[in-house]
């Protein structure tokens, strides 16, 4: 059984991981994919590039955002955390 989060307002590391597994995986396999159908229609490469940007606009910026809000909320607390710490030294 796993145990509850200490405080609720604290992103869980171990599930941002396994988030960016997942979209390393899923985005891994849907350029072999896209690789592989370019190759076996014999079309120009030029297509593998827009299906490698739909792949990137499509699955792989939706399935980061939690991550990147994340890292973002770290750094916006650093930065607080880093001015208290300055106005305490200048008192």
């Amino acid at each position: 059984m796993r145990a509850a989060p200490r405080d609720p307002g604290v992103p869980d590391v171990a599930a941002l991981r396994r988030r960016v597994l997942l979209t390393a995986v899923v985005a891994m396999t849907l350029f072999v994919a896209a690789a592989y159908t370019v190759m076996t229609l014999g079309v120009s490469d030029f297509w593998l590039l827009v299906l490698a940007v739909l792949i990137w606009v499509l699955v792989v910026r939706p399935l980061m955002r939690p991550v990147r809000e994340v890292v973002g909320l770290r750094r916006r607390l650093a930065y607080q955390a880093f001015l208290e710490q300055r106005r305490e030294e200048q008192r």
